[in-house]
């Protein structure tokens, strides 16, 4: 089976010993320093990558981990073909038609959107990968009561359990494309069907989103039920 993005995965090593809180800070820190602004700061950028690094060898630097980020590099991909490709070319455009081009600075722009991304999901996963969901609630409730504790209706708010439920959901979206695809693949090489079609990827898109409404509502009656 694939290797499911942001999923939890078992260890004892040293990022794994990291409180959920700190590391729930690191990730958003991260996040915001590597995208603030509109211009790209390269040091902060090779301290947000270096950072990053640190965190994937702190995990016990498991190829899986670089593996379940590749997406990176396609989605990138399309970001720099979009930001590159112009109509009517101007001065400094690479010209390849009468009426298109290529922009060199849309190539940069891409490829540094490209690298920053790559930083902050390396980041992400190693996090993910090392912070259980049971963890990352605990984590949003203790900081829930700290604050309970000067602004007494935040209790019954209650913000630490929509949080929590909002990022332990994420693993389990790419989960259930996960299951969905093997199971879609599994009944297409049965009837000797491998060959990409419009009907077969509306069928697992309409699955996917099924199974992800059904798990919404599940977690939704389990909270209702809990009080």
């Amino acid at each position: 089976m694939a290797v499911k993005l942001f999923s939890y995965r078992r260890g004892n090593t040293l990022l794994h010993r990291i409180p959920a809180g700190i590391k729930i800070l690191f990730l958003m820190g991260i996040s915001i320093a590597v995208f603030a602004g509109k211009h790209v700061n390269v040091s902060v950028t090779v301290i947000c990558g270096a950072l990053s690094l640190m965190a994937f060898f702190l995990s016990d630097a498991k190829f899986s981990t670089l593996k379940s980020v590749t997406f990176v590099f396609v989605l990138g991909a399309f970001v720099t073909l979009f930001s590159a490709l112009v109509l009517l070319p101007h001065e400094g455009a690479v010209a390849f038609c009468s009426f298109a081009g290529i922009d060199p600075v849309g190539i940069k722009y891409g490829a540094l959107y490209t690298v920053r991304f790559f930083i902050t999901a390396l980041a992400a996963q190693c996090v993910f990968e090392t912070t259980s969901a049971l963890e990352i609630q605990n984590s949003f409730e203790c900081a829930q009561n700290a604050v309970a504790k000067v602004f007494k209706p935040v209790k019954k708010m209650n913000p630490a359990l929509v949080l929590s439920l909002a990022i332990n959901f994420i693993p389990e979206v790419f989960a259930t494309w996960n299951r969905v695809d093997l199971a879609v693949r599994a009944r297409s090489a049965a009837k000797g069907k491998n060959k990409f079609s419009l009907r077969i990827l509306g069928v697992r898109l309409t699955a996917f989103f099924l199974c992800l409404l059904e798990r919404a509502e599940s977690k939704r009656m389990a909270v209702l039920n809990r009080g």
